[in-house]
C-alpha cells in the first residue's frame, strides 16, 4: 500500500495540505511514490535524481484546467487506493568516455558553436548506416520523448523503438527508427559539440574523433497515472494556438 510520498515542484501549501488530507505521509527520503507537480520538466527532473521510485505527474493549476476526473482530490484518491495503472517507459543509455547518460526523453548531441556546423558518421551495430553528415547534429528519443525536440525536427512521433532526428543537416536525410535491441554509434569527424540528455543543465563536451555510444538502458522509468498527462479533456492554459 502506498503511503509515503515525496513531492517535487513548485507545491503550493493547499496541494500539499491537500496530500495529506488523502491520507498520504510526506516522506522526503523513503518515499513509495514521488508526486512530480508542475509539467514534463518536473517529472523527467524527478525521474533523474530518483530512477526506481514510481513517479506520478500532477500538472500544475496555473498552466492546466483539469477536468473533473483528474482532480488533485480524484487523482490523490486513486493513488491511496491502488487503482492507478503502471506504465514501464523505455529509458536511453548513453556513454561516452567515463561519462553515462540516462534519459527518458531524449538524449540530444550537437554543435557546441551555433555558427559552425558538426561533422559526424551514424552507425547501428557497428555498421556505418550515412557517410559523414554535416549540420548540428541528431535528437534520439523514446516513443515517450519523440513528441519534444524529435518531433520539431521531424514533424512526427514515433510509438515504438528509438527515433534519430537529423538536426538541421546540409543535405535532406529521413529520420531513422532502430529497434530496442540494436546500438548506436556517433563518431565526430569534425567538433568540437556537446552532449545533453533531457532537460539536465549540464554540456558534456565532445571534441574531433571521439565516439558516443547510445542504446536502450537496462532499467526503466515507472509512470503512475499517464492518463493525467495525456487526456484531451483537460485544457492547457499555456498551450500553443494554431494560427490561419
Amino acid at each position: 500500500m502506498i503511503q509515503r510520498v515525496r513531492i517535487v515542484g513548485h507545491a503550493p501549501d493547499s496541494f500539499r495540505d491537500t496530500v495529506i488530507q488523502s491520507g498520504f505521509s510526506l516522506d522526503e527520503d523513503r518515499p513509495d511514490v514521488i508526486i512530480a507537480y508542475g509539467g514534463d520538466g518536473t517529472l523527467i527532473g524527478a525521474e533523474r535524481s530518483w530512477p526506481e521510485v514510481p513517479k506520478l505527474g500532477i500538472r500544475t493549476d496555473d498552466t492546466c484546467v483539469k477536468c473533473p476526473r483528474h482532480a488533485d482530490d480524484v487523482v490523490l484518491d486513486r493513488l491511496r487506493a491502488g487503482r492507478m495503472d503502471e506504465e514501464q517507459l523505455l529509458k536511453l543509455e548513453g556513454r561516452f568516455r567515463d561519462h553515462l547518460l540516462l534519459a527518458v526523453n531524449d538524449i540530444i548531441f550537437r554543435n557546441a558553436d551555433p555558427r559552425a556546423a558538426v561533422r559526424f558518421v551514424v552507425s547501428l551495430n557497428g555498421m556505418p548506416v550515412t557517410e559523414e553528415v554535416i549540420g548540428d547534429g541528431l535528437v534520439v528519443a523514446t516513443p515517450f520523448g519523440s513528441s519534444a525536440y524529435f518531433r520539431s525536427v521531424t514533424r512526427m512521433a514515433i510509438r515504438c523503438g528509438i527515433g534519430i532526428a537529423f538536426n538541421n543537416c546540409t543535405d535532406f536525410l529521413h529520420h531513422l527508427v532502430m529497434g530496442e535491441s540494436e546500438a548506436l554509434t556517433i563518431d565526430l569527424t569534425r567538433g568540437p559539440a556537446t552532449l545533453t540528455c533531457d532537460n539536465d543543465p549540464s554540456l558534456i563536451p565532445v571534441d574531433t574523433g571521439d565516439r558516443i555510444a547510445i542504446r536502450k538502458a537496462p532499467g526503466s522509468a515507472r509512470l503512475l497515472g499517464v492518463d493525467t498527462l495525456r487526456c484531451t479533456d483537460c485544457r492547457y492554459v499555456n498551450a500553443p494556438r494554431r494560427r490561419y
